[in-house]
Order: C-alpha cells, then sequence, then structure tokens
C-alpha cells in the first residue's frame, strides 16, 4: 500500500479514534484491506494520535509576527495562522498530539508561503493603491480610556468549548479579545473569561475565577481570517480589573502617558470622521416621527439637496415621504430598513412636477412603466434610502441640542441616508426592459402634491457662514417690476448684493427671472443714482409667492449703486440688526457624529499629497465589512487594504482629474464593474471594466453573468472630489486641545489632514444594476 493511501484511510479514522465504536469504524472501512495494511493504517493512527510534549516555535519560520502562548501546560511561539490551525486540529484530533505538532512544523511554513505568493501574484505590496484601514466611529462613545495590552486568556462558552485567546485592549467596563478564527461567535453570546497570565503577575486572585462578558461585535473576515477579534462587555460585578489597572499605571508620569496617547490617537480617528463627513455625498435626514426636520449638508451633497427644489426653488424634500411611505420605513420594532427609489421631474405650465416610486410600491409593470417614461429625462436618478431608528440616548442627546438650536422643543426619532446611486448617465439601462402596455396616467398616484408641507432646515456639518456678505433687518417701501406687472412691497432685510422683499399681492414669476426695483424711499437720498431701476434676478419665492429673494445683476452701472448700500449699513450699524444665519452648535454636530458614523452606508477613501506623490493612503472602514471590502482585504498585504482593482490603470480618471482644484468644482462619478474568478475559495484572477469600456449593453450583461458564474460581482459606484479644506471646525477644535499636550503631535495631525487633497467615496450598487437589467442570480 502507498503511503499516500495509508495517510488518506488515517484521515478518515482520526475524528473516531477516541469514540466507543472506533473498532467497528475500523473494521468497515479496512474490510477489503489486506492484514499487514490494516497494521500499518493502525500503527501510523496510533503514532499521530499519541499526546505529544513538544513545542512548536516558529521564529524565524514564517514571515509574519509570532507571539507567545501557553497551551496545553507547553510555551508555544505562533504566528495568527498557526495559533488558529492549533485550535482547529486539536479539536479535529482531541488533543495536543503528535500529529497536530507534525502539522504546525511542516506544514506551516508551506501554507504561509503559498498565501503570500497568491497575494503577490495578484496585488502589489508597495502599490500606491495599497491604503490603511481606519475604523470610524470606534471611539466615539468610548466613556473610559483603553490600556493596550497583550495577554493570554481563556474563553469558555455555553457548550463546554474553552479556546485560548490573548487582550488585546482592556478597561473597567469591556475588552478586545483575539480568538482563533475557526470558531462561530455570536452577537450578544456571553463568554467566561479567565485572566490566567495577568493573575500570575499580580496578586490579584479574582482573576483567576470566571469573569462574564458579553460579545458586542466580531471583528475579521469569516472563513478568511485566521483570527477574529470580539468587542466586550463586562457583565461581571467586580472591581478586578480595576484593580488591575491601577496596579499597571502606578504612576502618574504613566497614567498621563498613557492617556494622552490614547488622546492623540483618538484625535487621528476623528480628523478622518471629520473629512468623511464634511465631504461625504449622501444626504443625512431626521425626522420626528413621520415627519421629515433636518437636512445635514456638505461640500458634496449640495447638489442633491438641490434637486428637490422646484421652479419656485422652494424645498419639496418633505413630500418624497409621504404618510403611507413613512409608515412603511418606520414600522414599530423596525430598527432599520433599506429600498431604492426611482425618482424624476416633469415640466408642465411652468410648473415643477416630482415623481418618485419606491421599488415595494409598484408591480413589474408599473416600475417598468416608470423607467421608460423618467428614463428619458434628464432628471432622472436612483436614490437608495436607508432609515434607522435613533437609540432612546441619541434621540434625547440630539434632541436637546437641536431644540436649543431652534429655541423650542423638538423630539427626533428617527434618521435617514439618501444616497444617489445612479443618474441619467445610466439611464439607458432602464430603456433595455420591454415597455408594458399601461397608460401614462396609471404614473398620476407616484406624483408629489404641489403643497409644502413642513419647512426642512439644511444644516451645514461644518459650523461656518456660507454667506459671501451680512444680511441687515431693514424695511423700506419699494416697487417690483417684472413685464407688465407691478407690485408695491417692503424690504425685510438687505445687504450689499442681495434683498428679501415682501409683497402685497403674489407676483407670477418664476427663480431665475428678471426684475427691477424702485426703492421708493432711499432714492430721495441721492437722486444722482438710478435707485428707480436697480437689476435683480429672482433667487427664491415663497409658496405664496409674496416673499421674494433676490441678487443684484452685477454690471458696471450698478457699481455705484453697491457702494451707496455698502455706504448706508456702514453708516447705520448701530442702528441696524446683523440677520442672524442659523449654524448648528458644535454639541449638535457631535451628536449628529455618533448616529451618522455607526450606520456607514459608503466607503470614505483619502487621496493626499505629500511631496510630488498622490496617494490612496487610508480608508474609512466600519465593521462588519460590506462583501465588497472583504475582497479588498483578501487582496492587501499585512494590515492593508489592496485598492489597485479600483484605480490601477484608470488614476487619470478616477483620481487626477477630478481632484483637480478648480473654480465651482464638483464630484465626478463612475461605475466600475469588478468580475473575481474563483476556484473554490481562492482568487484566480480579477477583471475590472469602467461603465464607459464596455461598447454594448450586451457586452456588459455577458460580464455579469460570466462573473456571476464563475465567482463573484461587485460594481461599486465611484464618485472622487477635491478637497480645498480638509480642516473642519470641529478638527480645529481637537487640534487646539492636542496643543497642551504635545506641539509635535498636534502639528503632525494637521499636517496628515492638510495634505488631504481628494475625497473618494464607494458605494456598492451592485443589485440596483442586476435588478434595472433583469438579470437574475
Amino acid at each position: 500500500m502507498q503511503q499516500s493511501e495509508i495517510l488518506s484511510l488515517v484521515e478518515r479514522l482520526i475524528p473516531t479514534y477516541s469514540s466507543e465504536d472506533f473498532d467497528l469504524v475500523f473494521n468497515q472501512i479496512m474490510a477489503a484491506e489486506s492484514s499487514s495494511a490494516k497494521l500499518l493504517v493502525k500503527m501510523e493512527l496510533n503514532r499521530l494520535m499519541a499526546p505529544c510534549q513538544k513545542r512548536v516555535d516558529l521564529r524565524g519560520r514564517v514571515t509574519t509576527t509570532c507571539f507567545e502562548y501557553q497551551l496545553n501546560g507547553l510555551t508555544h511561539w505562533l504566528d495568527d495562522r498557526a495559533f488558529d490551525n492549533y485550535h482547529k486540529l486539536v479539536n479535529k484530533y482531541g488533543d495536543y498530539t503528535e500529529g497536530v505538532w507534525e502539522f504546525l512544523l511542516n506544514k506551516q511554513l508551506l501554507n504561509q508561503v503559498a498565501h503570500h505568493e497568491s497575494s503577490k501574484e495578484l496585488t502589489d505590496p508597495k502599490s500606491p493603491y495599497a491604503a490603511d484601514p481606519i475604523n470610524l466611529g470606534y471611539d466615539l462613545k468610548r466613556k473610559e480610556n483603553r490600556l493596550k495590552l497583550e495577554s493570554q486568556v481563556s474563553l469558555e462558552f455555553d457548550n463546554g468549548d474553552i479556546i485560548a485567546g490573548v487582550s488585546v485592549d482592556l478597561s473597567n467596563s469591556g475588552a478586545k479579545i483575539k480568538v482563533p478564527g475557526t470558531f462561530d461567535y455570536d452577537l450578544g453570546q456571553v463568554v467566561k473569561v479567565r485572566f490566567e497570565a495577568l493573575a500570575s503577575k499580580s496578586d490579584i486572585a479574582e482573576l483567576l475565577q470566571p469573569i462574564e462578558y458579553r460579545i458586542l461585535g466580531v471583528d475579521g473576515l469569516h472563513g478568511v481570517s485566521p483570527v477574529k477579534y470580539l468587542r466586550t462587555l463586562r457583565l461581571t460585578q467586580t472591581n478586578a480589573i480595576e484593580r488591575l489597572l491601577e496596579s499597571l499605571l502606578d504612576t502618574d508620569s504613566k497614567k498621563v502617558r498613557h492617556d494622552n496617547q490614547d488622546r492623540i490617537t483618538r484625535a487621528r480617528t476623528r480628523g478622518f470622521e471629520h473629512t468623511y463627513l464634511k465631504h461625504a455625498c449622501n444626504l443625512p435626514l431626521f425626522f420626528s416621527g413621520n415627519e421629515l426636520k433636518v437636512a445635514l449638508l456638505t461640500e458634496n451633497n449640495y447638489d442633491l439637496w438641490n434637486y428637490w427644489h422646484d421652479e419656485r426653488h422652494q424645498q419639496t424634500l418633505s413630500a418624497l415621504f409621504s404618510p403611507e411611505r413613512m409608515e412603511m420605513l418606520v414600522k414599530t420594532g423596525i430598527k432599520g430598513c433599506s429600498n431604492v427609489l426611482y425618482t424624476f421631474t416633469h415640466a408642465h405650465k411652468g410648473m415643477t412636477l416630482f415623481y418618485s416610486m419606491m421599488m415595494p410600491e409598484a408591480d413589474r409593470e408599473e416600475r417598468q412603466l416608470f423607467w421608460h417614461v423618467g428614463a428619458r429625462r434628464e432628471t432622472w436618478k436612483a436614490f437608495r434610502l436607508s432609515v434607522f431608528e435613533l437609540s432612546n440616548a441619541d434621540s434625547i442627546d440630539i434632541s436637546t441640542n437641536y431644540s436649543k438650536l431652534v429655541d423650542h422643543p423638538e423630539k427626533l426619532t428617527h434618521f435617514g441616508i439618501l444616497q444617489e446611486i445612479t443618474d441619467f448617465t445610466s439611464a439607458s439601462d432602464y430603456l433595455f426592459t420591454e415597455k408594458p402596455r399601461l397608460p401614462a396616467t396609471s404614473l398620476n398616484r407616484f406624483r408629489h402634491p404641489r403643497q409644502i408641507g413642513s419647512q426642512i432646515r439644511g444644516l451645514y456639518f461644518d459650523a461656518q457662514s456660507r454667506r459671501k456678505e451680512p444680511r441687515y433687518e431693514f424695511s423700506s417701501p419699494l416697487m417690483i417690476t417684472t413685464g407688465e406687472h407691478s407690485l408695491k412691497g417692503k424690504t425685510l432685510d438687505l445687504s450689499k448684493r442681495g434683498l428679501s422683499i415682501e409683497l402685497e399681492s403674489p407676483i407670477p414669476v418664476h427663480t431665475d427671472a428678471d426684475v427691477v426695483i424702485d426703492y421708493l424711499e432711499l432714492k430721495r437720498y441721492n437722486p444722482k443714482l438710478p435707485l428707480n431701476q436697480v437689476p435683480y434676478k429672482v433667487v427664491r419665492l415663497s409658496e405664496n409667492r409674496k416673499v421674494v429673494h433676490l441678487a443684484m445683476l452685477e454690471s458696471g452701472q450698478t457699481v455705484k449703486t453697491v457702494a451707496f448700500f455698502n455706504s448706508i449699513i456702514e453708516s447705520n450699524l448701530d442702528k441696524l440688526s446683523v440677520k442672524l444665519e442659523l449654524l448648528p452648535t458644535p454639541e449638535l454636530l457631535e451628536s449628529f457624529h455618533n448616529v451618522l458614523l455607526a450606520k456607514m452606508v459608503s466607503t470614505p477613501i483619502y487621496i493626499d499629497r505629500r511631496g510630488t506623490s498622490v496617494k490612496c493612503r487610508t480608508v474609512g472602514v466600519n465593521y462588519p465589512l460590506p462583501g465588497y471590502l472583504q475582497f479588498l482585504e483578501k487582496l492587501g498585504h499585512g494590515e492593508k487594504f489592496a485598492l489597485e482593482p479600483i484605480f490601477k490603470g484608470r488614476s487619470n480618471t478616477l483620481i487626477a482629474d477630478p481632484i483637480r482644484r478648480r473654480p465651482g468644482a464638483k464630484a465626478s462619478y463612475q461605475e466600475l464593474y469588478i468580475g473575481v474568478l474563483k476556484l473554490g475559495e481562492r482568487i484566480q484572477s480579477v477583471h475590472t471594466k469602467l461603465r464607459g469600456d464596455f461598447e454594448t449593453t450586451q457586452g456588459r450583461i455577458k460580464f455579469i453573468k460570466n462573473a456571476l458564474n464563475m465567482g463573484e460581482l461587485y460594481i461599486l459606484r465611484i464618485s472622487t472630489s477635491p478637497v480645498f479644506d480638509a480642516l473642519t471646525m470641529l478638527m480645529k477644535k481637537d487640534i487646539n486641545e492636542l496643543l497642551s499636550i504635545s506641539m509635535s503631535h498636534a502639528r503632525n495631525l494637521e499636517n496628515e489632514m492638510s495634505a488631504i487633497c481628494g475625497y473618494c467615496e464607494v458605494v456598492d450598487i451592485t443589485e440596483e444594476v442586476l435588478v434595472r437589467l433583469e438579470i437574475n442570480h
């Protein structure tokens, strides 16, 4: 019998070796074999299953970092993969045996080399697209400092399993523990943890007793990462951990050094969090029950906010959230939900009519008709709307701060995130399906009412005024003329180049219309100026068309008029009241910060320029990772994510051109198709194409089907925009606080944030593309 045949039979018999019916199983499997073969198999089996007292030391044998472990009374030096394999093999062999020792020592190096080489073939570890992950939102609600403390612990589960782990950091109320990736860990599960190694180094006997912890989060890839990280909350009432931390930080200098290091690390993470929230392309929304109250504006989502303004420049976003739709989105007991919205606008008799349809609101034929009617218009868009219920603590925090801002009680209960996932550039996809034989009037039920509901307040995340010049409360009679119509009114507020007025009757114009103002009283102060015919443009109209916001049409003829208004303002500063712009407080922004980072629906990538090189050095993540980030992590080297599949070969299209600092620069959008060819769990090759690289829609559909059949498919919508100033008001506050600790760290942090020259955001739109092309998978 060949050695390979012997080993194959032994492998089948190992799981039954210690069972009572081993002899029965052995005889059944070896029934057709000779007596000598049976003897050889049993000898090899006994050898592999013999208890082992040999130590495993992989230092110098593998390229990865090894750590010391006390396992079964023996000291081993294992890397993460060997640590995982140890638990897997002990579970298989029933104990630490010669077979476990041989596998770890002889196979581990080969496994590491094979794993390293397979990654090396697909991505370059020195690529400019290798990015460090920053766990955004992880430290936000931490009320106490954590001590980085690597020490072996044992974990006992409800089913009696006991596994070895390593503490990563420790606080009085919780811990982060590294555990083997072999096992499955459930959120909410309670485990008993013993800190034997720490107990041996201290005189705290309680550490030898089991301390119960609840698992709040599991970081690491299932089936891919050799280890996982459990984020836990202590349940057992004990002061043993507190006493341990006090003994380790036994001097004031150690405490200060630890506290300062923790604050420095958290300040850096917050810097990336602020940059993400300031430049996010999605539109965060906050609700009070079924009523939309607040939208959080950024530099990149203003076009999305502006999309929902009608011809009067009135914000109609509240009509998107009808009572029936909100009842579906905020059902009691549902913590969060996500839906796709399709929208377009239609011009009718000078009015802008909005249409929207959510996926569950229509059958297949109605959806296809909506696509065919809407996708032929340039205003066509598709959104993903995610709505989440605020926790009681978050609701109280946000509501309290928001009520102070608006000076009356408001209770905010839910928040949503509106993401644009496609626009008119992809509209042809929706026309690919057959148009149903339904009358166009079938879509009338998806039309928004003209009546404006509750007024939504738009607040910028970065609390800086967007006004180019201050406005002053000022009342003076005037006459406004447009075409054949002349109406009387008065000023409400005034600036050098702007004006808000209230009219006695509605004005029959639309936004962007040109009008002429006759200042009935002010023209007496300077008869030489043409204050009876000052040209303005209509910026916004109230719902009743009586309150009008105007901007002066500047030209060589209006220079003296601007100077006149400036002189009036400066001469009467002691009498005029400034009309203050409503800006969010730092406390309110921190409240928004907390909830938005806990529910990230996109991935930020930070592009920075240091010297002459432009690199994607950092990517913001939130665990558990979405599928496309798990894929990028698999291709990465060390702790870095490989962004090569996204950017390699197309850096000009996705990075260089979009981040150029041009006046009025806006985010640019691209659809990227990634096909992953797999053999089992091993990635064989990766194929990527931008939407524009496909010659035909049929070619794109073929690419999609091949990827689904032979591996994995990821379709990403990538937006890129320049960053003119990464520093926010909250970031500057953090840097100022850091100055008292370390001037060099504060300067380094400011330089790192200032070096960010571009912002990229990735959204997974795979499912929506499959729906629009009607591809089943």
